[in-house]
C-alpha cells in the first residue's frame, strides 16, 4: 500500500521522489524501524531484513541521523 501516487522523476537522480510531510515521514521512518530492529516476523514480500535495514540507515544518513 502506498501513502500516495504522485510520484515523479527526482531531479538529477535515476530513482523517484515525492514531496511528504513531516507526519508521514515520521510514520514511513517508524515502519522501517519496527521492520528492521521490532517484532514483525515477516517481511514484506520481495525484501529481506538486510534491505529494510539499508533503507532506513540510508534514510538516517540523508536526515543527518
Amino acid at each position: 500500500m502506498r501513502l500516495r501516487e504522485e510520484v515523479v522523476p527526482a531531479a538529477n537522480a535515476s530513482w523517484h521522489q515525492l514531496d511528504v510531510t513531516a507526519d508521514e515521514l515520521a510514520a514511513v521512518r517508524s515502519a522501517l524501524v519496527e521492520l528492521a530492529y521490532g517484532t514483525t516476523r515477516v517481511m514484506p514480500a520481495g525484501a529481506s531484513r538486510l534491505e529494510i535495514i539499508d533503507v532506513l540507515e540510508e534514510l538516517n544518513r540523508q536526515l543527518g541521523r
